[in-house]
Order: structure tokens, then C-alpha cells, then sequence
């Protein structure tokens, strides 16, 4: 103890005498730290006046009034400010009572006064995870274990906020350290399964999660990670039989018995749902607020009537629930009750979280019924109340389009960027319609924005790769783009389609019927592929294919069909020797 504390004890001794264990004590509650200072105490004796308000505000915290605390520990500070345990101990109390933002200063200041106390600089990572600056964060869980290389609870804090910060492979570099100094610590091998799940490795996130269950085969996070995993694969049996060992740990496990439900509907057991529906019902009664996710899950499985119940009887005992109003509502359109859906939607406030969802609702609902007109007025209404919201200015973008006004379309657009300058939606959408008015310059510009924010965005890189393609310019650009847009989404038939555009510009042909074949095979009712085959097999001079391939294009919809007739012409020609 620093010297100067030494008669500390005597008068923390002597003061507790004093006071009454309760949140109000014997004193006056203080309404302020500056009121308080007003006593009978001298104030040459700060540390007194410090240390007597310390003891106070831990009193306050036995009896859990983190407030009052608060309030002695400011004013124990006044007297003693380079006391860093008092800061801390103020930090702590600030990030209880709600107040993070302010609990950081005073946790700076703890650490740059005691740099080398690491439970100082714990509080501080903490707080900085909590703030959401995951950077700053793993700095401070660093610098503790450079310190203490042993503290396994330090790592595991650092390995959750390398995964918030997407930074999976030095994550995994940090559980390897972490399992091979503790090779049977299970949130080691919990959060090794969450990094290969981010990382889509899920045949090394299942055998970790396996070795998990090894370690405690109880372990309820692991488990539903499992099952979860396993829904994600398709493995409907193997997540099923995952649900029901954490129901025969937990038998009152509700979410368990929702995800089961979910599964059954899906796979078509309905019987079996309802047994566990019933299961459910017997432990909620009809409109408590825990029957919510029930009417979710008969919304979601197209039991419109049931879903409907469940929320109409929240509603008549909660009728202000915001969330169930907006429900009931979709439930409602769903159904095709579109006049009771829009009058639920409507009676939403507008300061409710679903105020947004309830008024796009409300414009689909009038475009729906062929009032584009009064769903455009009320998604203007509702932008000049909430400006910050790209999905409405996305939404009312899409009317526009839909009548072919791309001028309106692009201005709603550029609004929006105003107030939302760097949203990916609608920095990607305005390129689109860019596109459409044959600013194509324009629109490049703005997909490289996208990208600049967003480097794996497949849709914009697809968007440049195939505008230099079809133009036959910067080809080794373009492929590069369009090959890490399938990368990013290996699947998708009309990024595809674009690689094998690119390799037709290039006189690959082999190689563009190759990825033209696979793109059709993903995406058969794309009539801008298939003619794209058509027109690679015209170019090599296999007119019969190329016939057949044009024809059978006429059939699908979204067919230019006035286009494909002229070259289903030219074509016939060529078979004809028409063209000698």
C-alpha cells in the first residue's frame, strides 16, 4: 500500500461505524457529487473525503444501487484523481449503469497511471469490445498476454474479437496456440467450429464441434451450432437427432423445440410438429409474449389462420405491441386479406422499429391493387420522416423502374446517397439504372465505388467484367473480375454466363460452350444465356445446333423474340446454302 494510505483502515473503520447497510444509509443521499462534498469534513483531508465516498459507493453496490454509486465514486474522484483503482472502479460501475461511452475515458486514464496492472488494462479491452472497437480491443489483449502468455480467458477474449473483426485465419492461429497449451479446453474447440463456419469449411466445423462434444457432450452452444450446421447442409435427420439430445439434456429447452418444429414442417412431418407445438402450448399460455415466435413459425410455414390467432390474441392483451401488430399484418397479406393486412400495417407508430417494414408493406400492397400513384406518395411521406433509410428509397427506386422511369429512378437514387453515401444497395442500383439510360461510363464509376467498399460484391464485379466483355474491351480485367465474382458465388448461372461471353470475345470458343452449357444447366429459364449459346455456335459455324439452340430460346420468357427470329432466319439461310 502506497504510503500515503497508511491511516487509510482507521478511517474506513471509523466511517462504516457510521453508516447503515442500505441504499439510502444514515446520510443524506447525495443528489450530486457536488453536493455532496459539502460536509463538516476539512477539506484539506482529501483523501479522507476520497476514501469515505469510496466506501459509501460500496455499500451502494452490495445493495445493488449502481446509480448512487456512481455518484460517490465521481465525487471520490474529485479528491483523489490519480487514484486509477478508483477510475476503474467508476469505469465499471458506468458500463453497468449503461453508460460505455463514458466509462472509457476513466478506463484510459486508469491504465496510462498503472500501464503494467493487466487487470486495469482488462476492463479497458472490455470496454472497447463493448464500443465495438474490436481493433483497439485486440491491441489491449495483446499487450496482457505479452505479460501473462498462460491466461487462457485473455486469449479467448482475443480470439472473439479477431472473429468479429473477420480476421478467421489469425483466429485460428490463436486457438492453436491456446489448444495445444489446453488441449482439452472446450470454448477453444467452440469458437475453432464458429471460425470454419465463417470460413465455409464445414466438414472441419463439424469434426470440431465433434471433438467438443467429446470434451462435455452437454454442452448446449456447441450442440445447437451442430444442429444449425447441419440444417445448413441439409442434413435434416443428423439435425433432428441433434435437437432431440438437447431436449434430453434440456427437456424444457423452448428453442430446441421451435428449431424441431421448423424441421418437421420443413421435411413434411406435420404430425410430429404439432406434438411438439402442443409441447409448447401446454408451458405458454394463449397471448403471452412467448407465443410471438409460435405465430413466426406458422407464418413462416404458411399456416396463415393459426399464425393469425396467435397474434390477435397478443394483441387483446397487449394491444401497443408493435412487433405482433406488424406480424399479424403480414400474416394478414399473406393470406390475401389485403384490406385488414394494410390497416394493421397503417396503425403501426412511427416511432415502432417496424414502422420502416410496416410502410413498405403498405406500398406493395397498393402497387398490388394498381395504385403505383399512392404507393409512390407514401414512400415520399415516409422518406421525409426517416431519410436515413436506404430500403425505402430502394423501394420506391423499384416503382420507378417498373414504369421505365429511369430519370425519376436515378434521382430518387442520388437522394438517398445523400443521406446514405456509402450504401452498397444503392451505390450498386444506381449503376444499374445508369446503365439503362446508356450512361455506361456513369455506371462503371459507381460499380467500382461498390467494389471499393465492397471487394467481394459478385454482382458488381460480374457488372464490369460483362460490360468489358460484351464491348470486347480491357478483356484481361474483365475475367479477372468475373472470375472472382464466381468464386465468390460459384453457382450463380449468370456470372457464369458472363465467363463464357468473355471467352466467345476472346475466340475461346470450346471453352464458352463449356461454361455457357453449365451456366444454362444452373439458370435454364434464362433466355439471354441460352441465345448467348446459340450465338457461339453460329460463330463456329454449327448451324444445326445453333437453330436448335435459338428455337428452343423462343420459348422461355424474357425472349427477344423479334432478335431471335431474324437470327433463327440467318441461321436457315446458312443451313440452305442460301448465303453462296
Amino acid at each position: 500500500m502506497n504510503k500515503k494510505f497508511k491511516n487509510l483502515p482507521i478511517y474506513l473503520s471509523l466511517l462504516v461505524m457510521l453508516i447503515v447497510i442500505s441504499c439510502s444509509g444514515v446520510e443524506k443521499k447525495p443528489s450530486s457529487a457536488k453536493n455532496y462534498a459539502s460536509t463538516e469534513t476539512p477539506e484539506k483531508d482529501h483523501l479522507y473525503h476520497a476514501y469515505k465516498n469510496y466506501t459509501l459507493a460500496c455499500i451502494a453496490l452490495n445493495n445493488d444501487c449502481y446509480d448512487e454509486a456512481e455518484i460517490y465514486l465521481k465525487d471520490a474522484i474529485q479528491h483523489d484523481q490519480g487514484s486509477a483503482y478508483l477510475l476503474t472502479k467508476l469505469a465499471y460501475v458506468l458500463v453497468e449503469n449503461g453508460k460505455v461511452e463514458e466509462s472509457l475515458n476513466h478506463a484510459e486514464r486508469a491504465v496510462d497511471i498503472e500501464p503494467d496492472n493487466l487487470r486495469f488494462r482488462e476492463l479497458l479491452a472490455d470496454v472497447y469490445s463493448q464500443l465495438e472497437r474490436f481493433d483497439s480491443a485486440v491491441s489491449q489483449y495483446r499487450k496482457i498476454l505479452s505479460k501473462d502468455p498462460s491466461n487462457k480467458d485473455i486469449r479467448l477474449y482475443l480470439i472473439a474479437n479477431l472473429i468479429r473483426l473477420e480476421k478467421f485465419n489469425t483466429a485460428l492461429e490463436e486457438l492453436s496456440i491456446l489448444i495445444k497449451n489446453e488441449p482439452e479446453l472446450l470454448m477453444a474447440y467452440y469458437y475453432k467450429g464458429k471460425t470454419f463456419m465463417e470460413l465455409k469449411e464445414y466438414d472441419k466445423a463439424k469434426k470440431t464441434f465433434l471433438k467438443a462434444i467429446d470434451i462435455n457432450s452437454g454442452f448446449a452452444p456447441v450442440l445447437f451450432e451442430l444442429a444449425e450446421l447441419h440444417s445448413k447442409l441439409n442434413e435434416n435427420d443428423a439435425a433432428l437427432m441433434t435437437y432431440k439430445k438437447i431436449l434430453n439434456f434440456y427437456p424444457s429447452n423452448l428453442i430446441a423445440k421451435e428449431r424441431l418444429i421448423e424441421l418437421y414442417y420443413d421435411s413434411g412431418y406435420d404430425e410430429l410438429a404439432e406434438k411438439y407445438i402442443n409441447e409448447i402450448k401446454k408451458i405458454i399460455k394463449p397471448g403471452d409474449i412467448g407465443r410471438k415466435r409460435l405465430g413466426l413459425i406458422y407464418l413462416r410455414h404458411e399456416r396463415f389462420n393459426e399464425s393469425i390467432s396467435e397474434f390477435k390474441l397478443i394483441l387483446s392483451v397487449r394491444p401497443d405491441d408493435q412487433e405482433a401488430r406488424y406480424y399479424l399484418g403480414a400474416a394478414m397479406e399473406e393470406s390475401g386479406d389485403l384490406e385488414n393486412a394494410y390497416k394493421n400495417f397503417d396503425s403501426i407508430k412511427l416511432d415502432s422499429e417496424k414502422s420502416i417494414n410496416a410502410r413498405m408493406h403498405m406500398a406493395y400492397i397498393l402497387e398490388k391493387q394498381e395504385k403505383s400513384g399512392q404507393a409512390i406518395t407514401l414512400l415520399k411521406e415516409a422518406i421525409n420522416q426517416k431519410r436515413d433509410k436506404p430500403e425505402l428509397y430502394l423501394m420506391l427506386e423499384s416503382l420507378y423502374e417498373k414504369k421505365e422511369d429511369y430519370l425519376s429512378a436515378k434521382d430518387t437514387l442520388e437522394d438517398g446517397l445523400k443521406h446514405n453515401e456509402n450504401n452498397v444497395d444503392l451505390l450498386f442500383m444506381l449503376g444499374v439504372v445508369l446503365d439503362k439510360l446508356d450512361e455506361n461510363e456513369e455506371c462503371i464509376k459507381y460499380m467500382e465505388m461498390v467494389i471499393k467498399i465492397e471487394p467481394n460484391h459478385a454482382e458488381a464485379l460480374n457488372y464490369i467484367g460483362y460490360t468489358y466483355a460484351d464491348k470486347g474491351i480491357h478483356l484481361d480485367r474483365a475475367q479477372e473480375l468475373i472470375e472472382k465474382a464466381i468464386k465468390n458465388r460459384p453457382n450463380a448461372g449468370f456470372i457464369i454466363d458472363s465467363l463464357g461471353w468473355l471467352y466467345f470475345k476472346k475466340g475461346y470458343y470450346d471453352k464458352a460452350i463449356m461454361e455457357l452449357k453449365k451456366a444454362m444447366k444452373l439458370t435454364p429459364e434464362d433466355a439471354s444465356i441460352s441465345e448467348h449459346l446459340g450465338d457461339v455456335y453460329y460463330k463456329i459455324s454449327d448451324f444445326m445446333n445453333a437453330l436448335r439452340i435459338y428455337k428452343g430460346t423462343l420459348s422461355l420468357k424474357n425472349a427477344e423474340k423479334d432478335r431471335l427470329n431474324k437470327k433463327i432466319k440467318d441461321t436457315e439461310k446458312q443451313l440452305n446454302g442460301d448465303n453462296l
